[in-house]
C-alpha cells in the first residue's frame, strides 16, 4: 500500500532577538570578499545584517539600527551623515564626520610592488594613475616615494595618466593616448597600475599594439581579482590585499565602537597585504648579463630539485666569485638569496592554497626535509610554516 505523503512542515519566520545587533552595510563600491568577511564576523557574533541598503540604498524612517559599515564616495556623504548610529568606513575619501576607518595598508602594498620589480632587476618604473580614483593617487604617491628611498633617480620614474573621460568612451583614441605616453618611456619597463582593472586594460592595449608583455612591459595590479587577472590577454600578476580580512576587521572595529571600547577618533586600522600572486605579466627578469640570466633561468627550472649554488655556478660556466659579483651588481643580492626566495615563494603559495602536508611541501620546493624549510621560513617571516598557514590561509584561500 502506498504511503500518503506527509504535509510539509510550516516554519515561523524568526525575528531578531531583542539583544541581537542590527547592522547596515552601506557601500557605494564593494568587493564580494569584503562582504564575505563582514558576514563571517556577523555570523560569529549573532548579528542581524539589514537588507535595506543592499536593496534600495535607504533605510525606513525609524528603523532601529545599531551600527553601519560604509564605503563612502562622492555623492554618498549625505546618506552617511543621515545615519544616527555608530559607523565604521572602509574608504579613503573625505567624510562628512569623524568616524573610525579600516583599510588596506597602501604603503605596504606599494613597497611590496616596488620590491617585486626591483628583485627582477628593472631600472625603469612607471605608475598608471587615474586622478578620478582617490586610492589610485594615494598609491601613486606612496609608490614613487618608496622607489626614491631605494635609490631610483627621478629620471627613471614615470607616470602614465589615464585618458580623459571623453577619450575613455572612444577605444581608438584611448588606446592612442596611452600608447603615446608609453612609447616615450624606456624599456624594459615595470608598470604598477594600482588597480587590477587598469592592469588588465594596459595589457590589452599593449598586446593589440604588438608590445610584448612582460618582455618589454611588465604589468602588476592590486587586489588579485581572479576574473580580471586570469582573463587578461596575458594573465595579470597582482598584490593580494586580503579583502575578506578587511571586511572582518571593519566589523570587529564596529563591534568595539558599539561597545564603547573605542570612540570616533580611533586611529585607522590597516590590513597588511599578503604577498603577490605572480602570473605571466611579470614572469620575467630584466637582466642583460648573460651569466646572471642563465643562472636565473636554471634556478626557475630546477628550484624544486635538491640543487645547490655549486650546481648553478657549474651551469653558467662562471666562477663562483664571478657569478656572485654579477648578481650583486645586477640584482643587489647573491645567488643563494635568489634560490631561497624562489623556493619560499612557492612554499608560501602551497601553504595557503593547498592542504598538502608540510613535509610534502618541503620536498616540492627543493628542501630535503621539513626542518630545513622551517629554518628558512623563520629567517624570512619569523614564523613556522604551520603558523604561516594558520595566519594566512584559513579565510583567504579564495583570494589566491
Amino acid at each position: 500500500m502506498q504511503r500518503k505523503p506527509s504535509a510539509p512542515k510550516l516554519f515561523k519566520a524568526t525575528k531578531p532577538k531583542s539583544n541581537q545587533p542590527s547592522i547596515i552595510v552601506a557601500m557605494e563600491w564593494y568587493d564580494e570578499r569584503v562582504i564575505r568577511g563582514i558576514f563571517r564576523y556577523a555570523r560569529e557574533h549573532s548579528w542581524h545584517l539589514s537588507p535595506y541598503m543592499a536593496n534600495g540604498g535607504f533605510t525606513p524612517h525609524g528603523w532601529p539600527g545599531d551600527g553601519a559599515i560604509t564605503c563612502c564616495a562622492p555623492g554618498f556623504e549625505d546618506l552617511i551623515k543621515s545615519l544616527r548610529m555608530p559607523i565604521v568606513d572602509i574608504s579613503y575619501v573625505g567624510m562628512p564626520k569623524t568616524i573610525p576607518r579600516v583599510g588596506v595598508d597602501n604603503v605596504a602594498i606599494c613597497q611590496m610592488a616596488a620590491d617585486h620589480f626591483l628583485h627582477r632587476g628593472y631600472k625603469f618604473f612607471a605608475y598608471y594613475s587615474w586622478e578620478d580614483v582617490p586610492v589610485n593617487i594615494l598609491r601613486r604617491d606612496a609608490y614613487f616615494a618608496y622607489l626614491r628611498t631605494r635609490g631610483i633617480p627621478q629620471n627613471q620614474i614615470f607616470e602614465i595618466k589615464q585618458s580623459s573621460s571623453e577619450l575613455l568612451t572612444k577605444w581608438k583614441s584611448h588606446q592612442k593616448d596611452i600608447l603615446d605616453q608609453l612609447n616615450q618611456i624606456p624599456r624594459p619597463l615595470a608598470v604598477f597600475t594600482g588597480q587590477d582593472n587598469l592592469g588588465a586594460s594596459l595589457i590589452e592595449i599593449c598586446t593589440r599594439a604588438g608590445i610584448h608583455v612582460p618582455e618589454e612591459v611588465a604589468v602588476l595590479g592590486v587586489d588579485n581579482t581572479d576574473l580580471l587577472c586570469e582573463s587578461a590577454p596575458v594573465p595579470l600578476s597582482s598584490v593580494r590585499t586580503r579583502l575578506e580580512e578587511l571586511g572582518y576587521q571593519a566589523a570587529h572595529q564596529l563591534d568595539r565602537l558599539m561597545r564603547k571600547e573605542i570612540n570616533n577618533r580611533a586611529a585607522p586600522a590597516l590590513i597588511a597585504p599578503h604577498g603577490i600572486v605572480s602570473r605571466q605579466s611579470t614572469d620575467v627578469l630584466a637582466v642583460d648579463h648573460p651569466g646572471v640570466f642563465a643562472a636565473l633561468r636554471y634556478i626557475k627550472a630546477h628550484f624544486s630539485e635538491p640543487i645547490t649554488i655549486d650546481s648553478v655556478v657549474e651551469y653558467t660556466g662562471l666562477s663562483k666569485r664571478g657569478l656572485e659579483k654579477a648578481f650583486e651588481q645586477h640584482l643587489g643580492r647573491p645567488p643563494a638569496s635568489e634560490l631561497r626566495r624562489v623556493r619560499l615563494d612557492k612554499a608560501k603559495r602551497l601553504l595557503t592554497e593547498t592542504d598538502d602536508k608540510i613535509e610534502s611541501i618541503a620536498l616540492d620546493c627543493g628542501y630535503s626535509n621539513s626542518s630545513n624549510l622551517s629554518c628558512a621560513f623563520r629567517r624570512d617571516t619569523s614564523m613556522s610554516p604551520r603558523e604561516y598557514r594558520v595566519k594566512f590561509s584559513q579565510h583567504e584561500v579564495a583570494d589566491a
